[in-house]
């Protein structure tokens, strides 16, 4: 049986919404040519059901968010540095089912370019703040693989704590929570 948790819908959109570095804007398709630095890193898709070096699945995780956003707000944000204008990553709010429960997840994809830069942190930190602000959700996870250490500190730099393991579409991960 599913359970529904107190969570607002829609999302409200995280459009020019920002941290002192970075800037939120929502994703289209014309972000697939930078976003396939991400596609092309056999790194960053270690711990994704995404194919290296494939357009179509650069375009399929665009399109979630673009699905995602059409359904219910949530989604994947592309991020870009106030001071270039430059695409770092995808960062967003995203429902998700976990364990038959509602939830609000904070995701978090950054540019291989932009990794150790705090970027990251700095983006999921203003995604849960958004969403305390805004009075989203009771709550915000973050769904890890085990053997992800870097979005495991990430994580833990957002106030989350290790609640559990379970099984999320077919793959074992690990829930990160946070009271709002």
């Amino acid at each position: 049986m599913r359970c529904f948790v107190a969570m607002t819908l829609p999302i409200p959109s995280m459009q020019d919404h920002g941290t002192e570095r970075l800037l939120f804007r929502l994703t289209s398709m014309d972000d697939l040519a930078w976003w396939m630095e991400y596609i092309n890193s056999a790194e960053a898709l270690r711990f994704m059901a995404l194919t290296v070096g494939s357009e179509a699945s650069c375009r399929e995780f665009i399109q979630r968010s673009l699905d995602r956003r059409a359904t219910d707000g949530s989604g994947l944000n592309a991020i870009v540095e106030r001071a270039t204008g430059k695409p770092v990553g995808m960062v967003g709010l995203l429902t998700q089912v976990v364990d038959d429960v509602d939830e609000l997840e904070v995701g978090y994809h950054l540019l291989p370019s932009a990794w150790g830069k705090g970027f990251a942190s700095e983006a999921a930190i203003a995604c849960k703040e958004f969403a305390r602000a805004h009075r989203c959700a009771p709550s915000v996870i973050s769904l890890i693989d085990h053997e992800n250490f870097a979005s495991q500190a990430v994580a833990k730099r957002n106030g989350m704590s290790y609640e559990k393991d379970t099984v999320h579409r077919g793959v074992p991960a690990m829930v990160w929570r946070v009271v709002l």
